[in-house]
């Protein structure tokens, strides 16, 4: 099995006080550290700017209104199609 590459990185941040609680707070609630808490959410924070990122690029190139067009599927729709 393949270890995964990680490279520490430390960083201070100086939270609003209100911040800050709700960090303590969600900390003690989820059992979780505030360093992987903090993990998390850069996660997604760096996933969400990636979506707009595409969704530019998308509207850029005139392709939404094609993805837009195209038809879309409940799950029950795919499950009868696929027959399951």
């Amino acid at each position: 099995m393949e270890k995964k590459k990680t490279k520490e990185l430390n960083i201070k941040i100086k939270l609003p006080q209100r911040l800050e609680k709700c960090l303590n707070c969600l900390e003690k609630i989820s059992g979780k550290s505030k360093e992987f808490i903090f993990y998390e959410a850069l996660i997604r924070y760096i996933e969400d700017m990636e979506d707009i990122q595409r969704y530019s690029v998308l509207k850029a190139l005139g392709e939404l209104d094609k993805i837009r067009k195209q038809k879309t599927y409940t799950t029950e729709e795919l499950n009868k199609r696929l027959g399951i």
